[in-house]
């Protein structure tokens, strides 16, 4: 299983967060296969401290037949401005293998 996130395909949205804003991850994965699970661990940073970690299911949305590929999202937040937030993403195939990206931003004024 191979996933991606922050891609044409699989944004970020909305582009620019802003406090109080929920936010939507879509992952892309491939392939289409049953049984496979996304898990988001996020942790929210504020003046360089942790003040929370949480870990959230993604739910699948739809396959893409003609590429073999499935997309997922989950929704993660609000959050206060000037938090930072730093996420892994990780996919977990059938087979138990798993594929991991991780990414970051923060939160506009």
């Amino acid at each position: 299983m191979v996933i991606w996130h922050d891609t044409d395909d699989a944004p970020r949205t909305p582009t620019e967060i802003h406090s109080h804003d929920k936010v939507v991850l879509w992952i892309g994965s491939y392939p289409i296969e049953l049984g496979q699970k996304i898990i988001v661990e996020f942790k929210v940073l504020n003046k360089g401290r942790v003040e929370r970690t949480e870990t959230v299911e993604a739910e699948w949305r739809y396959n893409d037949y003609g590429k073999n590929n499935s997309y997922w999202t989950a929704i993660i937040g609000p959050f206060k401005a000037g938090d930072k937030i730093e996420y892994k993403i990780t996919g977990i195939g059938p087979d138990g293998m798993s594929h991991v990206q991780i990414d970051e931003f923060v939160v506009s004024e």
